[in-house]
């Protein structure tokens, strides 16, 4: 007999058809390992379902599973009907919260299931750490630890799940992004990776060669660091290995813009302390980032050769907690004395020749700092030797501005490329201005013979069409000119044709219309050479088959082959070698 889908066994407990009951997505747990539903299916089979599972109503006279999803595919392996349960009125909140904890008190969680599970509770708003900390008789840095595998890549996430990699391990990787987390990945822990494998190292080794080999030293960077004392993403603040210092950055993204702000609002900055100085950088070694914000906001940024001199910097003033001894000290003092007298004379000098146009400052923009530096004005005379030559402030800015221009008018071409070619051209009419603009691209092909036909004088065999020169011919072309403009131009392309190819086709299709006698002149003189080649090759095949009926029928007979079959072999490779 059918079951019915709700029948009551005791207060509280009902049987409810298997049929009628559907699991819940709020289950955390995704993995069911076949092996272990089997023993659970025939120990029902035995004694039947000792604890009921927890379901609650929903649409279309059916159950949802709050907890007991494993009892639930055992009984479905056993072929039963029915199993009992507790029905619950609860909201899809309660529900989640209970499906969650049920799973979370099994002794086979996996630390991924469990990372998610804990994800989900703190993300209902009715729970932090501290509260699942109490809840489920863990730490707090149990629970932070766990949190934190939720944003491990799937790939390290599934070697934790396999055991392939320990918990500890999983923790000192769930530390960084997903950039490091990949490489560290590909490089270190995938499954073909001989050579630097990871696996089976120690958590501590794990750390330090992430720290080594993808984070990089704040000290070496000159903008305020303030934000990255209390960043996660600062190794100090990773437990592990702190020796002091700012510590290392394992955020490349953020490291790359705070450094790209920094040294774009300094070179602002300089520009207005310095209005004469020009923006440079060396052909290496330098912020590509911050060229182009300068670019963009109107900078003229040059490309300076390296043997520009640095401006010198002003000493330190030596303080006496530094030195252990009151004669150390007073050394250091000597010694910054005559620092600061050389230091001096040196911007004094240079402070001269500035207000004498005898050179030209620039800030000079590296990877990390921009630094001001200088070089000597120079002019080669007529006898070869170098010469000051004095530029003026004025002329300097009009250079300026002038480049600026310069910059506006690339930024239009290059942003105007990039947007024509959106533009759906298909349904508009194609005009005299664009036949034009076809002819211009056509003349490249040109041939210099026909230079003359355009009013282009003989200028030598090196002479090419400047785009001054296509620009005049294509205003006044008549029929005969653009025929010459499409034929050169075919026959430019002609030179692709090679053996059956599409151009070759082309190729002789042409020439069979205007040169049909030339072509086949041409096709005569090979026709004849393939003919004369293929009679003799038929030749020689009839001689090589005759021998091998002969070799096959002395094989039979198992008799020597004749004198007449040894000289017509011989005869037979000799012609060979000859050919």
């Amino acid at each position: 007999m059918e079951a019915t889908a709700v029948q009551a066994v005791e207060r509280n407990i009902v049987s409810v058809a298997l049929a009628s009951i559907q699991p819940s997505n709020y289950n955390p747990r995704k993995n069911f390992d076949e092996a272990s539903l089997a023993e659970l299916a025939e120990s029902i089979k035995q004694q039947g379902v000792l604890q009921p599972i927890g379901v609650r109503p929903v649409e279309n006279n059916r159950f949802e599973i709050v907890f007991g999803e494993r009892r639930y595919r055992a009984s479905q392996m056993t072929g039963l009907e029915v199993i009992p349960a507790i029905v619950m009125e609860i909201s899809d909140e309660v529900a989640e919260e209970m499906a969650v904890t049920e799973n979370l008190q099994r002794k086979d969680v996996t630390p991924i299931e469990e990372a998610n599970a804990y994800q989900r509770l703190m993300e209902s708003g009715r729970h932090d750490v501290q509260s699942l900390a109490v809840q489920f008789g863990k730490s707090e840095n149990y629970i932070h630890t766990r949190l934190k595998f939720v944003s491990l890549i799937p790939e390290i996430a599934d070697l934790l799940e396999q055991d392939e990699i320990t918990i500890s391990v999983a923790s000192e990787i769930c530390r960084y992004g997903e950039d490091i987390q990949y490489e560290v990945y590909n490089k270190h822990l995938k499954e073909d990776v001989y050579y630097n494998s990871w696996r089976g190292l120690k958590a501590s080794d794990v750390a330090r060669n992430i720290e080594r080999q993808y984070t990089t030293d704040l000290d070496r960077y000159a903008f305020d660091k303030t934000l990255c004392l209390s960043c996660p993403h600062n190794t100090n603040n990773m437990v592990l290995f702190c020796e002091g210092g700012c510590g290392n950055c394992s955020n490349r993204t953020c490291l790359a813009e705070m450094n790209a702000t920094y040294l774009a609002e300094k070179a602002v900055h300089l520009m207005e302390q310095h209005p004469t100085a020009l923006l440079c950088h060396e052909s290496s070694n330098y912020n590509k980032t911050v060229v182009e914000r300068l670019t963009a906001m109107g900078y003229e940024v040059e490309s300076l050769q390296p043997h520009a001199k640095a401006c010198p910097e002003q000493p330190e003033v030596p303080r006496q907690e530094d030195y252990e001894t009151t004669e150390e000290y007073e050394e250091a003092n000597k010694d910054y004395e005559q620092e600061l007298s050389e230091y001096t004379e040196e911007c004094e000098e240079i402070r001269t020749r500035s207000e004498a146009d005898e050179i030209t400052f620039y800030l000079r923009i590296g990877s990390n700092d921009i630094i001001l530096c200088y070089l000597v004005n120079t002019a080669t005379a007529t006898n070869g030797t170098v010469q000051e030559k004095p530029v003026s402030p004025v002329e300097k800015l009009e250079k300026q501005d002038k480049r600026n221009k310069e910059i506006a008018q690339e930024k239009t071409v290059e942003d105007t490329k990039k947007q024509i070619v959106e533009i759906d051209m298909s349904e508009r009419k194609f005009g005299q201005d664009e036949d034009k603009m076809m002819y211009f691209f056509l003349l490249s092909s040109l041939r210099k013979e026909h230079f003359t036909e355009f009013g282009i004088e003989d200028k030598g065999s090196y002479y090419y069409l400047t785009g001054e020169d296509k620009m005049r011919i294509i205003e006044n072309l008549t029929a005969k000119q653009k025929a010459i403009i499409r034929r050169d131009f075919l026959l430019a392309n002609f030179k692709d044709a090679y053996g059956d190819n599409a151009v070759a086709s082309l190729l002789l299709a042409f020439a069979q219309k205007h040169m049909p006698e030339q072509l086949a002149d041409i096709k005569n003189g090979h026709n004849e050479v393939y003919e004369k080649r293929h009679l003799r090759i038929e030749e020689k095949k009839a001689v090589l088959l005759v021998q091998e009926q002969a070799k096959q029928g002395a094989e039979q007979s198992d008799e020597p082959q004749s004198e007449a079959e040894v000289q017509t072999t011989e005869q037979l490779q000799a012609e060979e070698i000859a050919a």
